[in-house]
This record gives C-alpha cells, structure tokens and sequence, in this order.
C-alpha cells in the first residue's frame, strides 16, 4: 500500500487551484489584516468574530492570514486561518482562557461543558478556520465549495504542518452537509454549552475538525481517485461558518 505524503497534500492544492482557475475564480492571500476585514465587509460581511479580529488580537503575519477567493479581479469570497500552539494545553482549556477575553464573561457566563474532543485530542499545534464568507453570486456549487475549502487546509499544511485544523458549524448547516463539503472528517455535535451564548454563538454548534494524519490519507486519496473529490454539484443556499 502507498504511503500518504506531503507531496500528496501539495498536489490536492495543485488540483483546487487548477478547479477554480477553470471557473475563472483565484486565490489570494491576505495577511493585512485591517484590510482584509475592509474587503470582507465590502462584499457584505457583516461581522468578523473575536478569534480572528485584528481588534481583539495581535495576529502575525506568520500565524495568521485571510485568503480571499476572487472572479475577474473582484473579492467574492474569503476564509481566514489562524495557528495557535497549545502545546501541553488543551483546546478546552485555550477556549476557557481565551473566551474571557473575547467575551468578557465572568467564570459562570463561559461555556461549562466542552465536547470530548476538545477535551481530550485536539492539542499541539491547531489552526482556528473561520470567516467562511460568499457573495450572492458565487453561491450556489457545492463543487466549488469543496475546491475552495480544501484549497484552504492544502495551504494551511504548506505553511503549518499543523496537528490540527477546526472549526465551528451551526447545527442547520451539519444536517444540509456542509462540513462534509468543507472537508471535516470529525464532526461533533454540541461543542459547547453556554448558559447564556454571547452575540453570534450557538450551544448547538458543531465542532468540525480534520488531523494531520486524516488529511494526508485524504490527500493520498484523492490523488489517486481524483473523481472522489467532488459530490453532486448543486446546492441552494450557502451560508457563512458559525463562528
């Protein structure tokens, strides 16, 4: 049996970029941040959430970075990735810490039950994907959906090599298929209970995530049955990951 590899994530990025160039869509990577959230708000982005606001964080340019998907010269979509190295600490334990920050909640106001996978697996060096983002008119493809987000963890492994990637999905979007699209093999519902979910939380929100060993056995996949990437391509409504 062949071995998974990274040369395998690097073609799956190949074969994205090569996709969407064939819709006359292109990548480009942000990494100011004030102006990548200026674009965003452009095309109609209402809000950027506290883990990758530049207000909120003093993101570096090594550890963090927007990709904005665009037709003709025109930003019509955008995603943005954050790394956090946790080490010794786990991804519960950074939520903790970190949502007192964001949200200014006391300890009774935080979220007090986390998902086991937070608790317990997801660690090291994790990276936060978030501001998931389409105009009206580049909705509507489930395949390009796909190519656009896989681009996203290729890219990330480039840079990263992370243990990790994550990210939350609101329990509607799980049920139509999404995370599945986005490429998230772990799945888990009720990533948190609040007890009083601050402004643009959800207690049902999935946590959605992908190891490095499963997206290198993905990319290996796909590199060798390149058919299996893309699903059924329709879909009537695309909405923003809950984050």
């Amino acid at each position: 049996m062949d071995h998974a590899s990274d040369l395998d994530v690097l073609k799956m990025f190949s074969r994205c970029n090569v996709g969407l160039s064939a819709r006359g869509l292109d990548l480009v990577e942000v990494t100011d941040f004030e102006a990548a959230e200026a674009r965003a708000a452009e095309m109609g982005k209402r809000s950027v959430t506290p883990m990758l606001s530049a207000s909120y964080n003093g993101l570096s340019r090594d550890d963090a970075f927007w990709l904005f998907l665009q037709k003709g010269g025109t930003d019509v979509g955008c995603v943005a990735a954050r790394r956090d190295n946790l080490y010794k600490e786990t991804l519960s334990e950074y939520w903790m810490r970190s949502h007192r920050r964001y949200y200014g909640l006391s300890g009774g106001e935080q979220s007090n039950t986390h998902a086991p996978a937070a608790v317990r697996e997801i660690h090291g060096s994790v990276v936060y994907m978030g501001e998931f983002f389409l105009k009206r008119e580049a909705r509507g493809s489930r395949n390009q959906l796909t190519l656009f987000t896989h681009a996203l963890h290729s890219y990330c492994f480039a840079k990263w090599r992370p243990d990790w990637i994550y990210a939350f999905v609101r329990l509607e979007d799980v049920r139509r298929g999404y995370a599945a699209e986005y490429g998230f093999v772990h799945q888990v519902p009720v990533a948190q209970i609040w007890p009083e979910p601050p402004k643009g939380r959800q207690t049902g929100e999935y946590l959605v995530a992908i190891s490095q060993r499963d997206l290198l056995h993905m990319a290996s996949s796909y590199c060798r049955r390149p058919e299996l990437l893309l699903s059924v391509d329709s879909l009537t409504r695309v909405e923003k990951l809950s984050t």
